[in-house]
């Protein structure tokens, strides 16, 4: 029998490249009610996707949408994933984390509107923040991450336990200051945001600061490269606003020589 899908609780989990949604999003779930089928669409800056494989392993229904923001061209890839992963798991909660990059507003805006109001329930948004870059203008001055957290319900600092005290005064300066005010700020280790913080409604009247962010489609380049004439492998690159991601594809059933190539990624 047929069971139509409505007011289905969804939630946004962001925040910028390398501060730990994905950690967060996998504690989550290992808290989540077992008579509860959950799923999480990701996305990812890199055009090898990763996240998804980790969330798969944890037996979760996932959708994946690697290689730059899923709102861009008028958040078609969004639009495609959402109605796939709906149909295909019926969850009773959706988690959706956002590319590091990607704008939150498009994304809300989606999912508020045809053919998504009536079947999902968009609740409190949640944006983890790495107190140590508060003073780095290469990601105070960046429009998503500003966004990110000018559009969050929930603002969270991680990694407290890596941070120096000013650093962590400045964090909780920028909570105070936001209009309308956060619903939740915290301090968090480790992604342990509260599972009872997804269930706090959204403030509807949250602005954007950069309204045009993302107006325009993101573009990123895919080439193969033949590293001898023993392995065949790909690499995918990607770029937005002075960050880089490379990734590789290697042939199912290739072996690594783990020495050099721990090795290798300790001088990284």
């Amino acid at each position: 029998m047929y069971k139509k899908l409505t007011n289905i609780p969804t939630n946004l989990v962001m925040g910028f490249l390398g501060v730990g949604k994905t950690t967060a999003i996998l504690n989550l779930l290992e808290n989540k009610p077992e008579n509860e089928k959950w799923a999480v669409l990701v996305n990812e800056f890199g055009s090898v996707g990763i996240d998804g494989a980790i969330y798969a392993t944890k037996g979760v229904f996932v959708k994946e949408v690697p290689g730059g923001c899923m709102c861009c061209a008028v958040g078609a890839p969004l639009q495609v994933a959402v109605n796939r992963l709906l149909k295909e798991a019926k969850p009773d909660r959706l988690l959706i984390e956002p590319s590091g990059l990607g704008h939150p507003r498009r994304i809300l805006e989606t999912l508020s509107a045809d053919p998504f109001k009536d079947v999902l329930n968009i609740l409190a948004s949640i944006c983890l923040v790495d107190p140590r870059k508060l003073n780095d203008t290469r990601y105070t001055s960046n429009e998503n991450f500003v966004d990110q957290i000018a559009l969050a319900d929930v603002l969270v600092a991680n990694k407290v336990d890596l941070a120096d005290p000013d650093s962590l005064q400045q964090f909780e300066r920028l909570g105070s200051r936001s209009v309308p005010g956060k619903t939740v700020v915290a301090q968090i280790i480790q992604g342990r945001i509260k599972a009872e913080w997804l269930s706090l409604p959204k403030t509807p009247n949250r602005k954007s600061v950069f309204p045009h962010a993302h107006e325009k489609s993101q573009s990123y380049t895919q080439k193969q490269v033949n590293a001898d004439t023993a392995v065949n492998y790909q690499r995918l690159e990607n770029s937005d606003a002075g960050f880089f991601s490379y990734g590789w594809v290697f042939p199912e059933g290739t072996v690594f020589n783990f020495q050099p190539l721990h090795d290798w990624l300790h001088q990284v």
